[in-house]
């Protein structure tokens, strides 16, 4: 989760509201008093490259007996009652799951409020986030935007990669997306808004890749260099240099 939108929510929320994190084992949100995940409660933090609790100094309120490994796209309910939690956070999952659309009615029915963030389909469209031959991230499934305050979800389709013109940039090794570019959020109050917009022409799909790309390449300072030492720089040239040739 985004550390500002995170110390936001920490100040805001009172002492006394239930909260839930949603498929935050990665990373799970400190503030949160319950979390459900696919990782057990000894995995939590794993695979995170920056633990929310640890870099807020802010100790966790979940625990192992608030902890509920659950597969969230296993087509059961949640195992909360409706409307159980004040409110429910859901932080970089719904563009890895396969029904992210089920998961966004189980928030809207456990909580009464929320806040969800994903990776922005600038990132999603740019080279070298993770590797310079491919879009984004490899395990995402899916193009988020927020749209007039409801989250629209985009099958990424495979041809993405190879379309150069629905490429948003192709970030140089050790730059990477601006961070006013590379989420996108939603807070909802009693209802979430959400569809999937299907499109069955491939005509169709590419052009509006490239049209998205296009609007957002008008955007300012897309990316910012990323701090490390002269040393670290050379590596992920090098890094990258060998991607490029396809040796890893």
């Amino acid at each position: 989760m985004n550390l500002e939108n995170a110390r936001r929510l920490i100040t805001r929320l009172p002492s006394e509201a239930l909260v839930l994190d949603v498929g935050g084992g990665a990373s799970p949100f400190p503030r949160a008093d319950y979390v459900i995940d696919a990782l057990p409660f000894e995995a939590a933090g794993a695979g995170s490259n920056e633990s929310v609790h640890r870099s807020l100094g802010f100790s966790p309120r979940y625990s192992h007996k608030t902890w509920v490994q659950h597969d969230l796209c296993s087509r059961t309910p949640l195992p909360f009652s409706d409307r159980q939690f004040d409110f429910v956070v859901c932080s970089h999952l719904l563009e890895d799951v396969r029904d992210p659309i089920g998961v966004c009615g189980e928030l809207m029915r456990v909580g009464k409020a929320g806040y969800i963030e994903v990776p922005s389909r600038i990132e999603e469209q740019s080279l070298g986030v993770e590797h310079p031959l491919y879009a984004g991230y490899y395990h995402h499934r899916w193009l988020i935007s927020n749209e007039n305050e409801t989250l629209v979800f985009r099958h990424k389709p495979h041809n993405l990669h190879s379309v150069r013109s629905a490429i948003v940039m192709k970030l140089k090794p050790g730059w990477k997306v601006n961070p006013d570019h590379a989420i996108v959020t939603l807070e909802w109050n009693d209802k979430l808004a959400f569809e999937e917009r299907l499109e069955f022409s491939e005509a169709k799909t590419k052009s509006e890749l490239i049209e998205f790309a296009q609007r957002s390449r008008q955007l300012p300072l897309l990316s910012v260099p990323v701090p490390m030492s002269v040393n670290t720089r050379l590596k992920r040239h090098l890094y990258f240099w060998r991607l490029e040739r396809g040796r890893d």
